[in-house]
């Protein structure tokens, strides 16, 4: 039975349209200004007089009735309404992460829409009281409590102390967050990537406030379970627990136990793992296969924890001498390492398809061109800067097959941006001699590379193949052919002193040629001037003759009233004037 989800309209929402930068939270909150107008011109909310507006609103005299018998929007106008001030929040957020520092004001403003907030989820629980789907009336009880500890979180935050009780607080609302959205999940109610992503927001701050080493999701598990019992009296615990939840299942720590690696075989070596906890990690990042950028950070997470642990294992046991620690750890730290590295490449290399298919089709706006490719740029050089990690690390320099293959992915990125952006637009600027360089150097270091072997072993990620190679060859060919005779002509009018200064021939066009000027050297202009063109006069005068003036326009004269006209002017030239005296008074 399909019902409305919440989370799935708001933090879903966010997931699927990857909001990261401050611009994007701008976009988003002013959709959902849009999306709120709607709703509120077709539920009949909108209140256009303005004046004494708290007396005449009907926002906030809901009832759970009208929720019941009239309209079910209702709540879903208040979540939005939830939804677009914590967009606002994040935005300022973002934007003092980039300052370094929040504003007075914008920690003002973040307190109070924080308030306002936690005021609009209280009443959309009053309101969706008797709500009779049960997993929706869940999902209202989760975004309640993410709101209540994003208030506190705050709280805590702009006080620079910590308080016992609302880090109590905290902890207690997240536990109850994390059991109902993996009830949920396990229900099949909602999807694995929701639910993912709504805990990787959160984790950090549960394990700020929980004071507790959680790296790994088994203890993650075995905490909430344990935190759950001391809160079996809140609403979204009853309602858990009335369909299906039980803590005495989750106890005992089953996730993640009968999936530990008692090994590892990572190209022509095998290692034991020694630490329990390296192999409960390791064995949880190799199950993850993300897609999307959003996935990618749960994964990073695990691979960095992984390396943590067994750097501290080496600390703890003395062998801070890699030549002389055991060969076992020292695998399995360059393993790590390697999986950590190429997992940050397939997620650059997302992105990095992303920005290429955004330069192909932004061919005809040279801004947007320009702006693309400084973020390829940079992301080109963050990926060869983890490629040239991975060729440092021990076991990968002395394995030639992998390092062909790493410098074969080295130079597929560097030249997408030498032959792919940066020829172009050379092209665009009529530099065609550059451009050509460009495309005849990309050539030659790819036919270099291939001539020792194409690809014989994919990457991980398949962030380089064969067929992309052939891609990129195909468009460094096209490439050079379309300018080549472009970049002779201007090679062959920068060598000719007398060519040089002259006119072309499409400018002599129009005007006396005389035979000198038969000149075939120079057809056209590589840089056209584009000059204004002066208007005939003629053209006025034609037109002059259909233009009228209503105010001094006179209606056609008939015949019969012509010839009155014509006689009394006739009359008037054959009697003479009379003669009148001085100021009329005097006459003859």
């Amino acid at each position: 039975m399909e019902y409305y989800s919440p989370l799935g309209a708001t933090y879903g929402l966010r997931a699927d349209q990857f909001l990261e930068t401050s611009a994007d939270f701008d976009k988003y909150h002013a959709k959902l200004n849009r999306k709120l107008q709607n709703l509120r011109r077709r539920c009949n909310l909108t209140t256009r007089d303005t004046k004494r507006y708290s007396s005449k609103e009907k926002l906030s005299k809901f009832t759970s009735d009208e929720y019941d018998t009239k309209n079910k929007l209702l709540g879903t106008i208040l979540l939005l309404h939830c939804e677009r001030d914590l967009a606002l929040v994040e935005c300022l957020r973002l934007r003092a992460r980039q300052r370094g520092a929040l504003k007075r004001n914008e920690r003002k403003v973040i307190g109070a829409r924080l308030k306002k907030i936690c005021n609009t989820s209280a009443k959309l629980l009053e309101v969706t009281q008797n709500e009779t789907a049960w997993e929706t009336r869940t999902e209202y009880l989760i975004i309640d409590k993410l709101c209540q500890v994003q208030l506190l979180a705050d709280q805590t935050l702009s006080r620079l102390s910590s308080e016992p009780e609302k880090s109590m607080k905290i902890v207690q609302g997240l536990t109850l967050v994390f059991a109902a959205l993996w009830h949920l999940q396990a229900e099949q109610k909602l999807d694995s990537k929701l639910v993912d992503a709504v805990i990787a927001q959160f984790e950090y701050l549960l394990k700020q406030h929980a004071s507790a080493n959680l790296y790994t999701h088994r203890e993650l598990r075995a905490f909430v379970n344990s935190n759950l019992q001391h809160c079996m009296k809140d609403p979204l615990a009853q309602i858990i627990a009335e369909h299906g939840y039980k803590i005495s299942d989750t106890n005992a720590p089953a996730y993640g136990e009968e999936k530990k690696l008692k090994s590892i075989q990572w190209r022509t070596f095998t290692a034991e793992l020694r630490n329990p906890r390296v192999a409960e990690v390791v064995a949880e990042a190799q199950e993850q296969f993300p897609r999307d950028l959003s996935e990618f950070s749960d994964k990073i997470a695990k691979w960095q924890t992984a390396l943590d642990y067994q750097q501290s294992l080496l600390q703890i046991e003395g062998e801070s001498d890699y030549a002389a620690a055991d060969e076992d750890d020292q695998i399995v730290l360059s393993f790590i390492r390697y999986s950590l590295l190429f997992t940050q490449v397939e997620r650059d290399d997302v992105l990095f398809c992303k920005l290429w298919n955004q330069w192909c089709t932004a061919k005809n706006s040279l801004s947007v061109r320009l702006t693309k490719y400084r973020e390829i740029e940079r992301l080109v050089s963050n990926v060869c800067t983890y490629l040239q990690d991975i060729m440092d690390l021990p076991g990968v320099y002395s394995d030639d097959e992998l390092m062909h293959s790493l410098n074969l992915a080295t130079l597929y990125y560097k030249l997408h941006l030498a032959a792919g952006c940066l020829a172009p637009l050379f092209q665009s600027h009529q530099r065609y001699s550059e451009s050509l360089a460009l495309y005849v150097d990309s050539a030659r270091k790819l036919e270099d590379a291939t001539g020792k072997g194409m690809l014989q072993e994919g990457l991980p990620g398949d962030i380089i193949t064969n067929d992309k190679l052939l891609l990129l060859q195909e468009l460094i060919t096209s490439g050079w052919k379309g300018v080549l005779a472009l970049a002779e002509y201007e090679k062959s009018i920068a060598t000719d002193s007398n060519n040089k200064n002259c006119r072309c021939l499409v400018e002599k066009l129009g005007k006396s040629i005389g035979p000198k000027d038969a000149n075939t050297t120079k057809l056209f202009p590589l840089n056209p001037v584009v000059r204004p063109v002066g208007v005939k006069p003629t053209l006025f005068d034609l037109a002059f003759n259909y233009i009228t003036y209503e105010e001094n326009e006179q209606e056609p004269l008939h015949e019969s009233e012509f010839t009155s006209q014509n006689a009394e002017a006739v009359t008037d030239v054959n009697t003479p004037s009379k003669k009148r005296g001085l100021f009329g008074l005097f006459g003859r």
